[in-house]
């Protein structure tokens, strides 16, 4: 019964240490990015207060407070440089390890943002204006994916201290209550932001997830294929009946000698069951497929262990390419073929020439320069075969450019009346 594949939405991805581990590495690298960012912007203003503070007689002296919370937040984007390096990042982390990150990377927030504040309450008391938090309220939001608690606490100090430092004030000032209503404005929209990066981040992970796993299954499915129709190519090759190589087989192989290097030596031997299709007459069919059977196992045996190569080309007709066998060695082949299958003491009282079964076999043996001659070879041991059928069967002819090198008949004795 097939599945229907998950949707993206429904994959889980709670306690995944992949999920974890994405989201740490990701803020991994912009909490870097932020905090080079922060130290440079921290130390030009740190030297900027030292050198107005020392240099400039008409400097106003309160600006000597901002040395704090500049160089606090020199010294903090400092040892989070060092230690948050993303090249340190350890790929091979567990689950509470990537947590601890995503924590670690909180704790940064919250104190960037408690550092803005205190500049931007400096800034209110002194210049009327609170820019620095906004501007990093914006910033952590838009730029971190967080999960929305770690966000709220920090915020909502943020905006009683504006609240507070506004009842504070014996007569507000239009652009600060401006920045405390923009402040508190942002604050819900920016929540809703720091949700949408954290929610899209959970959708894209699933997504990927999802394709990845998609991705597996299909290379699967490839891989199945392609086995598959391997498989299909090498019973579309193979007789069904002996398990040796078909007419098709028999072709595939002959083109793979196209990159065996030409000229070599190539005997093609035909050979044939005497008396076949009355012995399937006299026996039954099943009889006639056990003999089949046997013949091709005993002829692929022998091509296998002589680097040769044997098929059925049809009904009781059998084929063997031998390459690189001397004239005696194809001597040899053939009374082996013989011998072997005497083993098995198959009779045939329906045979003309014998009891027992016998064969008719041409050979004929050559000099292949291109693969075409493959076929020529073919017919030349065809006509072997059919010489030795009209001489009475139960024989063997090998020939070689036009000469007759053996000629054999009858191997086994004729069938006595």
């Amino acid at each position: 019964m097939q599945t229907t594949p998950k949707e993206p939405s429904s994959i889980p991805f709670e306690n995944d240490p992949n999920f974890y581990k994405q989201l740490a590495q990701q803020n991994f690298k912009r909490m870097y990015a932020l905090a080079k960012f922060f130290l440079w912007v921290s130390l030009a203003l740190v030297l900027a207060t030292v050198w107005c503070h020392f240099f400039f007689k008409s400097y106003p002296h309160y600006h000597s407070v901002y040395i704090i919370p500049y160089g606090l937040m020199f010294l903090s984007n400092f040892m989070v440089l060092l230690l948050a390096n993303p090249k340190k990042f350890n790929q091979n982390g567990s689950l509470d390890y990537y947590k601890q990150l995503e924590e670690i990377t909180a704790y940064y927030i919250c104190w960037l943002l408690i550092l803005s504040l205190s500049i931007s309450l400096i800034d209110f008391h002194y210049q009327h204006h609170t820019v620095a938090y906004i501007m990093s309220l914006v910033i952590c939001a838009s730029f971190f994916i967080m999960r929305l608690r770690y966000f709220i606490a920090p915020l909502i100090v943020a905006v009683i201290a504006y609240i507070l430092n506004y009842f504070t004030l014996d007569e507000p000032y239009i652009r600060y209550t401006f920045e405390m209503h923009l402040a508190i404005f942002l604050t819900p929209v920016l929540l809703v932001v720091a949700h949408f990066n954290y929610q899209n981040f959970i959708t894209s992970f699933q997504q990927e997830k999802y394709l990845c796993r998609e991705s597996t299954r299909s290379r699967q499915l490839a891989n199945e294929l392609a086995a598959a129709n391997t498989e299909l190519q090498r019973l579309s090759a193979t007789d069904e009946l002996t398990k040796i190589a078909n007419r098709r087989g028999f072709h595939q192989y002959k083109a793979a000698l196209e990159e065996r290097v030409h000229p070599y030596t190539l005997t093609v031997l035909m050979l044939d069951i005497d008396y076949f299709k009355v012995y399937n007459d006299y026996y039954g069919h099943a009889y006639g497929d056990m003999v089949l059977s046997r013949v091709a196992t005993v002829l692929n045996h022998i091509a296998l262990s002589t680097n040769s190569f044997a098929a059925r080309m049809g009904g009781e007709e059998f084929i063997m390419l031998i390459p690189d066998q001397r004239p005696e060695e194809i001597v040899i082949i053939y009374k082996r073929v013989l011998r072997d299958i005497q083993q098995f003491n198959l009779s045939n009282a329906a045979s003309k020439v014998s009891d027992q079964l016998t064969f008719s076999a041409g050979a004929y043996r050559g000099e292949i320069k291109t693969n075409d001659e493959i076929e020529e070879f073919m017919n030349k041991a065809d006509t072997l075969l059919y010489d030795i059928k009209k001489a009475g069967r139960n024989g063997f002819k090998l020939m070689e450019d036009e000469e007759v090198l053996y000629h054999l008949q009858p191997i086994i004795k004729h069938k006595r009346p």
